[in-house]
């Protein structure tokens, strides 16, 4: 039986550090790919969905801020560590804000990239099957259909009521599960 290999983009602009990054990983179960400009990043993104990326927050073209902002508009299920060379406490708190799972500082060994991008991936994988155990747990909720994200809040928000003694108001087109709800 093969392994999954975890995907991996690497975006960062300068060769020598994208080819010790490489290095560092280069035994791990991982699949990486290299962009060395955002503008390479998004093709990327366009027609793949990698478990983490490495994203260097200084590139030519643009910020990898920007890059992350992307991600966080698709609704990828991403890691996002953001790498810089001029790390302060307001640039990481500030990824972090916006969606970061982490935040590297340069130079940094590869113990330190393991441990980091390890974490990452197994805290997304963990996320996802808490997921789908939500799905399954809420799969044909009480005579609804339905298991998208905005279904498992209002299944949430309905068990949540259900609890309570106040008085509830269900409103809501025609046809929408009024009474299924109540």
């Amino acid at each position: 039986m093969s392994e999954h290999l975890s995907k991996v983009l690497l975006v960062e602009d300068e060769k020598s550090l994208a080819t010790l990054y490489g290095q560092y990983l280069k035994n791990e179960s991982l699949e990486i790919t290299h962009a060395s400009t955002g503008r390479e990043a998004i093709a990327y993104l366009e027609h793949n969905e990698p478990d983490a990326i490495l994203l260097d927050i200084r590139l030519p073209d643009m910020m990898g801020t920007d890059i992350l902002e992307e991600v966080n508009n698709r609704g990828l299920d991403t890691a996002v560590i953001m790498i810089t060379a001029h790390g302060s406490i307001n640039t990481a708190v500030e990824t972090m804000r916006g969606g970061a799972y982490d935040f590297l500082v340069k130079p940094f060994n590869r113990e330190r990239l393991l441990q980091t991008l390890n974490s990452a991936l197994n805290r997304k994988k963990l996320a996802s099957l808490v997921r789908k155990q939500e799905l399954s747990l809420h799969d044909g909720f009480q005579g609804f259909i339905g298991s998208s994200q905005t279904m498992q809040i209002v299944y949430r928000t309905i068990e949540a009521a259900a609890d309570s003694k106040a008085t509830v108001f269900v409103t809501g087109e025609s046809g929408t599960g009024k009474e299924v709800a109540a």
